[in-house]
Order: C-alpha cells, then structure tokens, then sequence
C-alpha cells in the first residue's frame, strides 16, 4: 500500500494498548472480531480475516474500557487491501468521533 497515494481526510494514528473493536459486521453479515490497525476523527483501518467490498456498510463496536468509552459506528468501507493472514479494511466513519472520543482511544 505504500506506493498508493493517501486519500485521507485526516492523520490516522495508532490505538492505545487498553483500545479494543468489539465487533464488526455489515448489516447483513456478522465478521465478528477485528482489530483496529488505526483510527482519526472521520475513519478507520481494521484488520478482517474476511474480504470486504468497497461500498458495505459496516457497523463496528470500538470500545476503550480504561477510558469509559464504548461507542457503536457505522462505516463505509473504502477499500478492502490483501496483507499477510487478511485484509486491511478502510472506512469512512458516517458520523465523525468527536475529540474527546478520538484521544480516548489515542491517547
């Protein structure tokens, strides 16, 4: 993916140890766990065991116990990308976390 030029909005940036995904799942079909690989204010990269199409509308649960965080999202997927033992999944969030949201699951 690094020769591909990137389209974000805004930075992404790792996750804290104590931030997991809960779930995710389009509306129709459940993908169960996933790792968030990153995350900004307007998006997210996941790690799937499953490919998922560009366009699916994902519903994820992202949740930061140590924070008190635990916050259902819906995600359009923008592109679904082979790695090692999966796919990196990006999505645009329908509704972007606000700040306070963001550096719970950063900082």
């Amino acid at each position: 993916m690094s020769d591909q030029t990137d389209r974000r909005a805004a930075e992404r940036l790792p996750v804290s140890a104590g931030t997991s995904c809960s779930f995710v799942s389009p509306v129709v079909t459940d993908f169960g766990a996933a790792r968030i690989r990153d995350i900004s204010l307007n998006g997210v990269g996941l790690v799937l065991s499953r490919k998922v199409e560009a366009g699916t509308t994902l519903v994820i649960g992202i949740a930061n116990e140590d924070r008190g965080l635990a916050k259902t999202l819906i995600v359009r997927v923008t592109h679904a990308t082979p790695i090692p033992g999966g796919f990196l999944v990006g999505g645009e969030f329908v509704t972007p976390l606000t700040y306070q949201e963001f550096t719970s699951l950063v900082m």
